[in-house]
């Protein structure tokens, strides 16, 4: 997304509208697929030497669940996108899409899970919440430890 530093009113501009899901560079992602478009809601201001970029970003996307292995959909929302871009001379556009690619994907969760219904169970694998628990496989201790492990001082 492109801001124009002279159309900035200064009162502030209101900038509002929707961006294709090839923004977020997913095509290569085996873990996550965009799914609908990137809509931003912005105002953007020019407060002393630099160029204020706040408001809200909303997408849905395709996330493999880490539990059942399966994809399911879901929203991502940022209520709080806030940037600063510092004016030079001679800067004529901002381009925030970086910015926005960056703020979406940390808002995805780390360990995304799709969604249970009522009774707990995975709504895309119909596993119950206990079936596909993640449980950390018990660590063995390398061979290599063991004269380390004997060694008296």
């Amino acid at each position: 997304m492109i801001i124009h530093i002279p159309k900035i009113s200064p009162d502030g501009s209101q900038y509002s509208g929707k961006h294709p899901p090839e923004m977020l560079d997913l095509n290569e992602d085996r873990f996550m697929r965009a799914q609908s478009p990137v809509i931003y809601d912005f105002k953007v201001q020019i407060v002393s030497d630099q160029v204020i970029v706040q408001g809200t970003l909303e997408t849905s996307l395709e996330l493999l669940c880490v539990a059942c292995a399966d994809f399911f959909s879901t929203s991502i929302t940022v209520s709080s996108f806030l940037r600063a871009y510092t004016l030079q001379s001679g800067l004529e556009t901002i381009d925030i899409t970086d910015e926005i690619r960056e703020e979406i994907l940390l808002a995805v969760p780390y360990y995304p899970r799709g969604e249970l219904d009522e009774n707990e169970v995975c709504k895309q694998c119909g596993k119950t919440k206990d079936e596909i628990a993640v449980k950390p496989e018990p660590e063995e201790k390398p061979a290599v430890w063991d004269k380390l492990d004997n060694l008296e001082l």
